[in-house]
């Protein structure tokens, strides 16, 4: 029988698969607005048509795979926001520094890494 996480976690994947159906994912480390550290980050482009309610829950539901797929250990915010005229958008984490004020690039490539596995 399947935990309540599994269950949770199978019904947002399914979701998640049909909401990104035509859009294009790139996943990379992109630079910080602060322009000093790097941040994981899922950019999707919808395609056209798309309205801002099929966009905006795709980014929420893969706002919400990656917060069941992060580990309890790792400390970061899942944030989304629409880029420029509504057909792409990005999930992006805000790293918090582990053991620092500052994020490694360790913490990083764990971000990268649960990115890739929300996807999968």
């Amino acid at each position: 029988m399947a935990t309540k996480e599994q269950a949770t976690d199978a019904l947002v994947s399914v979701a998640l698969r049909r909401a990104l159906i035509g859009a294009r994912v790139e996943v990379k480390l992109a630079l910080h607005s602060s322009g000093c550290e790097l941040q994981p980050e899922a950019e999707v482009t919808f395609p056209q048509g798309t309205s801002a309610r099929q966009r905006n829950a795709a980014l929420l539901l893969l706002a919400a795979q990656v917060e069941l797929r992060t580990p309890a250990q790792d400390h970061w915010f899942v944030e989304s926001e629409v880029l420029d005229g509504g057909n792409r958008g990005r999930i992006y984490l805000v790293l918090l520094g582990v053991g620092g004020p500052w994020p490694t690039h360790e913490e990083a490539e764990r971000g990268l890494q649960v990115l890739h596995s929300a996807l999968r």
